[in-house]
């Protein structure tokens, strides 16, 4: 029996790697199941469900199993749809966290033959045997009782065994624990297994020896809260400090769990941390069962900031209790703290979670198919979430993509604006405006808001500071700095110096 397991990538990246997919053709590997043959297909977004289904046809399987995430449901299932009308013999299984959440509606689309709920590395084992031996694949729920994996211990690697081919990848998707101990209402990760399992530290650092060997590039770790335990996080970043410093990591962490050693720790390594704000409002973050201390968020991140690192925020929009205004005012707070960057989402009601129990009682409308966003509630309407959305692209724009990081404060304090009103101001500005190059979106809105104001004077140092924090280090920092009109070491020295008002800058700067 030809088995392809199929995972639907959002694009093609350094994250579109099929490690659920190579977890299960791992442990087949592992249990030596006669006349199986395993293969692993990748396929995105992009590509239409005939076009997705000729690719799998090329393999000729006899069962096709589909990974299914809220991003690819739609084309995972349109793809099955198409493949049962080319081939009705072909046997479908479907697994993943959709399965998992909406077991009932991924059912009734009628595509799928059989379901594989929760995580599947053991049960894949069952059904797989129970298809070998000639069994009905509508049977196989019946038959098979999904449970997590007890002992993460007994699942073999896939970069181990070479399941994964390191080499066919510039990034690789990390997992070093499974479960959550926190349980917040809008995900739904703390809805599986009680507690925080992990994988043995062997594992970890064999995996990492690899990773350091075939000359990955960077390395997305898959633990929702990877600082939960300080001392084993310690450990994990003091190995990779030792083993594959130079490596570009990226870790999800929540700032309460930091401490002066683990900034540090973090500062040692080239990394990138996601910090999930959600929400500056204690009263909003409460309806979805989560707490925020804002002083003691202040001074866990000023331990990041102090020590270097580089950190990220993630936004909110929609949240129960919350208005726009208060949207507003969480994003001029996670501002205020500097970020390198910030993701910024509308609320998604995903089903199995306990805010899709909630949400009528809520009064939460949102889309009844994947994204599942929310579209209006009774404090922010839809006219609200939109200019909520506007904000969040303007952000993401001007903030993110435009890299204003180091000097974005320095001109909302001339210009007197929070954070919030630019990117209103901006979102207003841009319109319908091509985007084709962000540095000149930048200096033209800039440009205009300092006229308006009678600062004209102060456009030309904008432009340079601009411009060079755009291009230096890049193929085009040789052209930035024949067109600068102050002198850009002068003006770092500056700026490391402390002088950040713009009106002492144009004086000081030759």
């Amino acid at each position: 029996m030809n088995l392809l397991l199929t995972c639907i990538h959002i694009e093609e990246s350094a994250r579109a790697v099929p490690l659920g997919a190579a977890m299960l053709a791992s442990m087949l590997k592992k249990e030596s199941l006669p006349d199986l043959k395993t293969e692993i297909l990748n396929l995105y977004l992009d590509q239409s469900p005939s076009e997705c289904a000729e690719m799998i046809l090329r393999s000729a399987p006899d069962c096709v199993g589909f990974s299914v995430y809220v991003w690819n449901r739609d084309l995972s299932l349109q793809t099955a749809a198409v493949l049962k009308q080319k081939n009705p013999d072909i046997i479908i299984l479907a697994g993943g966290p959709e399965v998992s959440a909406d077991y009932d509606g991924i059912l009734k689309e009628g595509a799928i033959d059989a379901l594989l709920p929760g995580e599947s590395e053991e049960i894949i084992v069952q059904a797989m045997s129970h298809l070998l031996e000639g069994g009905d694949p509508s049977i196989i729920p019946e038959v098979i009782l999904p449970a997590p994996v007890k002992d993460l211990a007994g699942l073999p690697s896939p970069f181990i065994d070479e399941t994964l081919k390191l080499s066919d990848y510039s990034g690789v998707l990390w997992e070093l624990s499974r479960g959550c101990p926190f349980m917040c209402d809008f995900c739904y990760e703390s809805r599986g297994a009680a507690g925080v399992r992990r994988f043995p530290m062997d594992r970890i650092r064999t995996e990492l020896q690899l990773f350091k060997e075939s000359g990955v590039e960077q390395v997305f770790v898959l633990d929702p809260t990877f600082n939960y335990n300080r001392e084993t996080a310690k450990e994990i970043l003091q190995l990779i400090s030792e083993v594959a410093p130079d490596m570009r990591f990226f870790f999800e962490v929540r700032s309460e769990f930091v401490d002066e050693e683990m900034a540090d720790l973090f500062a040692s390594i080239d990394c990138s941390l996601q910090i999930g704000l959600q929400s500056a409002h204690s009263e909003v973050l409460k309806n979805i069962n989560r707490t925020m201390a804002p002083a003691e968020f202040t001074s866990r991140v000023l331990l990041l900031h102090e020590a270097g690192v580089c950190y990220g925020f993630d936004l909110i929009y929609g949240l129960p209790g919350d208005t726009l205004q208060g949207f507003c005012a969480s994003l001029d707070y996670a501002m205020d703290h500097v970020p390198n960057h910030i993701d910024i989402f509308p609320l998604a009601v995903l089903p199995g979670t306990r805010l899709h129990e909630n949400a009528a009682s809520l009064g939460l409308e949102y889309q009844a198919n994947a994204p599942y966003q929310v579209l209006s509630s009774p404090q922010c309407d839809s006219n609200d979430m939109k200019l909520a959305k506007e904000l969040a692209d303007a952000c993401d724009l001007f903030y993110n993509r435009g890299k204003a990081v180091p000097w974005f404060g320095i001109v909302i304090e001339v210009l007197e604006l929070a954070p919030s009103e630019f990117f209103k101001k901006f979102a207003d500005w841009l319109g319908t405006r091509a985007v084709e190059d962000i540095v000149l979106l930048q200096i033209e809105f800039i440009a205009g808001l300092l006229a308006a104001q009678g600062d004209e004077e102060l456009s030309g140092l904008v432009r340079d500071i601009v411009k060079y924090f755009a291009y230096w280090g890049t193929e085009g920092e040789e052209e930035m700095s024949l067109s600068l009109e102050y002198d850009p070491v002068q003006l770092l020295e500056q700026l490391e110096c402390g002088v950040t008002d713009l009106r002492e800058l144009v004086v000081l700067v030759p």
